[in-house]
């Protein structure tokens, strides 16, 4: 069902989306009906060739309800990882008033602090960006 009925007859299926998210919840799993997605393949760059399938990404559009199914679990989750801090005091991905800024200003502050100490410190960083691309699908399926 297309997400613009959904929110046009909200009022009406919001109990019947609740129970469903609640029953994936509950039994660890995802209904067979929304486990298809609907998978564009787009240019993983605007100036590689068209006509080579490998210069392609596929991106995975999914269901409504499994959006909001997989949305209710991370909120749960973080709910508890936090209220049981379970997290790592520095960890700033997937978790809310933190970013890449965050990281950032915290590495610029250990290494200013590193140098009123008159220690050295080495920054190394790695680009994963194209990571995918490099990794050897038959090896990786074995």
């Amino acid at each position: 069902m297309p997400t613009f009925v959904i929110r046009e007859a909200a009022d009406v299926l919001l109990p019947y989306i609740t129970c469903m998210v609640n029953a994936s919840l509950c039994q660890g799993t995802v209904p067979a009906s929304q486990k298809h997605a609907i998978i564009t393949p787009l240019i993983k760059k605007q100036d590689l060739d068209v006509t080579d399938m490998a210069n392609f990404r596929p991106v995975s559009n999914l269901t409504f309800t499994s959006k909001v199914t997989e949305r209710a679990a991370v909120e749960q989750l973080n709910e508890y990882l936090n209220a049981e801090d379970l997290l790592p005091r520095n960890q700033s991905v997937y978790r809310k008033r933190h970013s890449t800024e965050t990281v950032m200003i915290r590495v610029l502050s250990d290494a200013l602090m590193a140098a009123d100490r008159q220690q050295v410190t080495l920054l190394g960083l790695l680009d994963l960006s194209a990571a995918f691309d490099c990794v050897d699908h038959t090896l990786q399926l074995q």
